[in-house]
C-alpha cells in the first residue's frame, strides 16, 4: 500500500487554489446565474478536477485503493477555507497563502 505524498500534496494545493479562487470570485464579482446554477457548475468543475487529481496521483505510482477522493476534497476544502480567511484579513492572495502552507 503506497501513496505518493508529494503528488498528493501537490494536488491538494492545486484543488485548494481552485476552490479559493472560486470562493473569492463569489465574494467579489456579481453573479448572473442563480445559486442553483452556480452550485451545479461548481460541482461539475470540482468533479472534473478531482478526477484529474486522482489520475495524477495514481499515475505517480500510488495504489488506487489508497487514494480517497473524499479525503482529498476535504483536505483541499479546509486548506482553501483557511487561506481565504487569511487573505481577507491581510493583503496576501489566497493562492499565495495556500502555496506557502502546502510547501511545508
Amino acid at each position: 500500500m503506497y501513496v505518493d505524498m508529494a503528488v498528493l500534496d501537490q494536488e491538494c494545493v492545486r484543488l485548494a487554489c481552485l476552490m479559493a479562487d472560486r470562493g473569492m470570485e463569489h465574494l467579489t464579482l456579481p453573479e448572473a446565474r442563480s445559486p442553483e446554477e452556480q452550485g451545479a457548475a461548481l460541482e461539475a468543475e470540482f468533479s472534473t478536477e478531482l478526477g484529474k487529481s486522482y489520475a495524477r496521483i495514481a499515475a505517480a505510482g500510488s495504489d488506487e485503493e489508497c487514494i480517497l477522493p473524499s479525503l482529498l476534497m476535504g483536505m483541499a476544502g479546509k486548506l482553501s477555507t483557511l487561506a481565504t480567511e487569511l487573505s481577507l484579513r491581510s493583503d496576501r492572495d489566497a493562492a499565495e497563502v495556500i502555496r506557502s502552507i502546502g510547501s511545508r
